[in-house]
């Protein structure tokens, strides 16, 4: 009998991820196998339906315990708009290399991913494996295995341009190599075009079983928008001459036009505990649920998001995962919103005369007014002079203090503590679908609709939806902080719930609701005002769509791919991040982030890991790295 040797161990992920409509319904119970028969796995269709969810188990993968890391390393740091100290630091500074552990381990999960695809698309194309299946079953599972395909396939491709193709029939063995040259990303994108084409036209827009996480139609399609434009990108010539931008602007259209997906009203509340919103076009959820206070489990779910990426310095110790850069701080608007519902900064002592570089004003003008509650690294560090400055000493390396609060909603206690915060992790959301959708209309000659486009994102930030929905959205957004302030405030760190009562004693919510539109100014005028100030030798809509996403998309995984692809992540280094060599020692009382390294867009095709060179010897290392 032919085993599947842990092909299709069902990991937990897989499962949880597949939560059903609302947050409230129990997730999804899968049994787990070590061993599983592939004539078990057909012989039923629950059975079946067990063994497609193997698509989904390389969603998420630990590397150094923590499951967020490939998320900075290949998509945050490389912009340096996301900070890291300690081992991680070389990530800020293109000096990764091929024999890195992280490097092999991102590789084996996505490769990893491909082959469960392939065994569910062996099954389904061939009748006598899957003759005890339903039809329509076996249409629906090759439909999303091919779309899981793709994905994993579409991000190897980003990540390394010339990568292997893994079919199905095939193992690591049967893999001819990358071409020698980078020749083959092109092909690669071929090969995930072709699998995300046909997981859209198979696939509805509702996710199946009403079971949010499976792939759909949105979110085949908006993975076929950018593997087009990576292609016309890889074809160099990312500006619309060929087919391929006014491809990926028909499915951004689609997308739009099906009215399945909205903006958010507000964006602080994207990454508040309810999950699966209207702008969710595809994401995991990770739930701590019952296994806080439980060191093992806490690496392998929310908790380590939590804990691990919000970097919080007095109750985590700051190891080095995620700060946020002065740089980005001062990047935003007055009336956006989106600065303090994603960051926070430490007190600042003695905020000395440094100026935002945009505005002339003084740094403290435009610190943050708002947290949620009380600042949660705040709380602990008035006594602690290290901690009041624009860095902090993390071990020698001088981290930024300003830090995420996308993931650390109700981290306000100390990481030993009982932390209950779901964790929304945002694969393709519709904003980004609608600053794509911009940048196509800029490519192709429409720069009326790209603008109008910028503006819906720009107009949803300074809270244009929220106006005259204020007591709805407090109403459904405030009471979770009152109730989790509530039940924690016996344990250290936590603030008390009076920090989330208005005057009557209702719940409040820590960011108040409501327009500032008053602030607001059209994309073009805006822009147009930042090209010139800061010297960006880029058109006025390529600083838009690059200054948007750094506001909208910090620590998200679309960050530097977009602007890598786009073609203006070198000049957003050069202009954002000016060469600077204040040392180290005196960083303290500076806010600027140095850079002594030169940018090298070669270097953004990341290294073959050392291991896999080693194993295929028909693969050829990418050249910035020979």
């Amino acid at each position: 009998m032919k085993n599947i040797n842990k092909y299709l161990a069902l990991a937990l992920g897989a499962g949880a991820m597949l939560t059903a409509q609302s947050c409230k319904e129990s997730y999804l119970d899968v049994d787990h196998y070590d061993i599983l028969s592939a004539d078990y796995m057909t012989s039923t269709d629950e059975h079946f339906e067990d063994g497609v969810l193997s698509c989904y188990a390389n969603m998420n993968q630990m590397i150094n315990e923590d499951s967020m890391k490939p998320w900075l390393w290949f998509s945050g740091h490389p912009t340096m708009d996301t900070q890291a100290t300690g081992w991680d630091k070389s990530w800020l500074t293109q000096s990764w290399s091929a024999d890195q552990g992280e490097m092999y381990a991102e590789w084996q999960r996505l490769y990893d991913g491909i082959s469960l695809c392939n065994k569910i698309i062996e099954i389904c194309n061939d009748p006598a494996q899957n003759s005890n299946i339903k039809p329509e079953l076996v249409k629906a599972a090759l439909a999303e295995a091919r779309a899981m395909r793709g994905f994993y396939l579409f991000l190897a491709a980003q990540t390394w341009g010339n990568v292997p193709i893994l079919k199905e029939g095939q193992n690591f063995n049967d893999l001819s190599g990358n071409g020698g040259t980078e020749g083959n990303a092109v092909e690669v994108l071929d090969f995930v075009i072709e699998d995300l084409k046909a997981a859209a036209d198979n696939l509805d827009w509702a996710p199946r079983n009403g079971q949010y996480g499976r792939a759909t139609k949105g979110m085949a399609k908006a993975f076929l928008a950018e593997a087009y434009l990576w292609k016309a990108y890889r074809k160099g010539n990312p500006n619309g001459g060929g087919e391929e931008v006014t491809s990926a602007k028909a499915q951004l259209e689609e997308i739009i036009k099906s009215g399945t997906y909205k903006l958010q009203e507000s964006f602080t509340t994207l990454f508040d505990p309810l999950a699966w919103n209207k702008e969710s076009i595809w994401e995991e959820v990770m739930d701590e649920g019952g296994q806080s206070n439980q060191w093992g489990d806490f690496h392998t779910n929310a908790h380590g998001w939590t804990d691990n990426y919000a970097a919080c310095p007095d109750g985590n110790g700051g190891w080095g995962t995620l700060f946020l850069s002065w740089e980005w701080y001062t990047c935003y608007e007055k009336g956006d919103k989106r600065r303090d519902g994603s960051a926070c900064t430490s007190i600042i002592s003695d905020w000395g005369n440094f100026k935002n570089r945009i505005t002339d004003e003084p740094l403290e003008q435009s610190k943050s007014e708002y947290c949620y509650g009380k600042n949660p690294y705040q709380a602990d560090v008035k006594n602690q002079p290290g901690h009041q400055t624009y860095h902090w000493d993390n071990g020698g390396d001088r981290a930024p203090n300003v830090y995420s609060i996308k993931w650390w909603r109700t981290g306000s206690n100390t990481w030993w503590s009982n932390i209950w915060n779901p964790v929304h992790v945002y694969w393709k959301r519709y904003a980004d679908v609608l600053l794509t959708y911009a940048e196509c209309c800029f490519r192709t000659g429409d720069n009326a609709t790209g603008w109008e486009y910028v503006d819906m994102v720009r107009e949803r930030a300074f809270g244009k939806l929220e106006a005259g929905q204020e007591a709805a959205l407090t109403s459904k957004y405030a009471p979770y902080y009152l109730a989790y302030a509530t039940a924690e405030s016996g344990n250290a760190g936590t603030y008390g719930p009076d920090n989330f009562k208005d005057a009557d004693g209702n719940a409040k919510y820590p960011i108040p609701f409501g327009s500032n539109m008053s602030d607001f100014v059209k994309g073009e005028t805006y822009y147009g005002m930042v090209k010139t100030k800061l010297g960006f030798n880029l058109e006025t809509w390529e600083v838009a769509l690059l200054q948007e996403r750094r506001k909208e998309f910090n620590c998200e995984w679309v960050l530097a791919p977009a602007l890598h692809r786009s073609g203006v992540l070198a000049e957003h280094i050069r202009v954002n991040y000016p060469k600077d060599s204040t040392p180290i020692s005196e960083l303290a009382n500076y806010p600027w982030c140095p850079r002594s390294y030169e940018y090298s867009e070669d270097k953004m095709n990341f290294p073959i890991p050392a291991q896999e060179l080693l194993r295929n010897p028909n693969l050829t290392q990418n050249k910035a790295y020979r």
